[in-house]
C-alpha cells in the first residue's frame, strides 16, 4: 500500500493525546454525576459509554488515514498520443552565404529551422547537404542538441562544392525507411540553386513512396555575391560570382510530392500553418500503470466509528 499524501500521517501522533483528553472528560462526567446526580435521576446506565473516548480516537485516526489518500493495487489507463516525425533538409552550400534578406540566406534559414524545431512537438533529424549530403541527426526528440547543430552549421561545411537535392532527399529518405514502423514528412530549406542531374528520379521516388517535401525557398530572385573571408567568391575570369534564389524548382519539389511551399517566410505567422501541422504524425497507444485510491475504506469506517459514538453516549446522564 502507498499513499498520496504521506507527510500527513504524521497526525497520527495527535490520535493517543486526542484518546487521554477523552478519556480524562469521561471520567470526569462520571465523578461529577455521581456527586450531583441522585442514582435514581441517572436514568438507564450504557455499559458502552466507557469505550466511546477509544471509538472516537479510532475514528479521528481512520479520518487521518483516509485524507493521507491510501493507494492500493493498479488499473490499467490506456493513452494514445501522436507523434510528429520531421526531418529538416538544410542547404549549406557556399551560395547560402550570400546576403540579400537583410542577413545571410544561411542565418535565414537557421532562424526558421529553429522555429520549426522549437514549436513542434515530437522527433525532429536534421540532414545537411551540398554536392553531397550527410546526416547531422538522426530522429530525436532533442530539441536543444538539433538547436545546437543549427546553431553551429557553416556555409561549405561539407566541404563538397554545390548542390544536389537528389542526394539530399535520398539521404532523408533512408533516414524514413530505418524504420518502417514510422512515418515522417521533409523540409527542404535552400535558396533553390541545384545543380545535381537526377531531381526528378529522387522526386519520383518520393511520390511513390507516399513521402511529402514541403520546401521553403530562401534568398531573392535579383540574387548577391557570395563574401568570403578575403572578399566575394570569383569565378575563373575573375568576375565575382552573382547567385539568385530559384523558388520554381523549390515549389516543383513541393507540388510533386504533395507538401507546400514557402518563399521567404520571415513574418511572424508566416510558418504556422507548417509547425501546427500533423502529418507526420504516428499514433501510439500505451498502458500506464494508475494506483487504485482506496481512501473509501478508512473514511468509511471512521463514519461507523462516529456513529458507533453517538450511539454510546445514549443513556449518559
Amino acid at each position: 500500500m502507498t499513499f498520496r499524501a504521506p507527510n500527513v500521517l504524521w497526525l497520527l501522533a495527535l490520535a493517543p493525546f486526542s484518546m487521554a483528553l477523552l478519556v480524562t472528560r469521561e471520567r470526569e462526567r462520571e465523578r461529577l454525576a455521581r456527586r450531583f446526580v441522585s442514582e435514581r435521576l441517572r436514568g438507564v446506565a450504557n455499559p458502552a459509554r466507557r469505550l466511546r473516548p477509544y471509538i472516537l480516537t479510532a475514528a479521528l485516526a481512520l479520518a487521518i488515514v483516509a485524507l493521507a489518500g491510501p493507494r492500493a493495487g493498479y488499473t490499467l489507463l490506456p493513452i494514445e498520443s501522436t507523434q510528429t516525425n520531421r526531418i529538416l533538409v538544410f542547404d549549406v552550400s557556399q551560395s547560402m552565404a550570400a546576403e540579400d534578406v537583410g542577413t545571410s540566406r544561411l542565418e535565414a534559414a537557421k532562424a526558421i529551422a529553429k522555429r520549426i524545431v522549437d514549436s513542434e512537438p515530437g522527433r525532429v533529424a536534421l540532414v545537411l547537404f551540398e554536392a553531397d549530403a550527410e546526416v547531422a541527426s538522426p530522429l530525436t526528440v532533442d530539441g536543444d542538441a538539433i538547436d545546437a547543430l543549427i546553431d553551429s552549421i557553416g556555409p561549405g561545411d561539407l566541404s563538397e562544392p554545390g548542390s544536389d537535392f537528389a542526394n539530399a532527399l535520398r539521404t532523408a529518405l533512408k533516414l524514413i525507411e530505418a524504420d518502417p514502423q514510422q512515418k515522417a514528412d521533409v523540409v527542404l530549406i535552400s535558396d533553390g540553386e541545384d545543380q545535381g542531374p537526377k531531381l526528378e528520379e529522387a522526386l519520383k521516388l518520393l511520390r511513390s513512396k507516399g513521402v511529402a517535401v514541403t520546401t521553403i525557398s530562401v534568398g531573392s530572385r535579383r540574387g548577391a555575391t557570395i563574401p568570403t573571408g578575403s572578399g566575394d567568391l570569383r569565378d575563373a575570369s575573375g568576375d565575382a560570382i552573382v547567385t539568385r534564389a530559384h523558388p520554381e524548382v523549390m515549389e516543383t519539389v513541393a507540388r510533386e510530392t504533395g507538401g507546400r511551399f514557402f518563399e521567404n517566410p520571415f513574418g511572424e505567422h508566416a510558418l504556422d500553418s507548417l509547425v501546427a501541422s500533423q502529418r507526420g504524425g504516428v499514433s501510439k497507444r500505451r498502458e500506464v500503470q494508475v494506483p487504485i485510491e482506496r481512501f473509501q475504506w478508512p473514511l468509511a469506517f471512521a463514519f461507523i466509528a462516529l456513529l458507533g459514538g453517538s450511539l454510546a453516549n445514549r443513556g449518559a446522564e
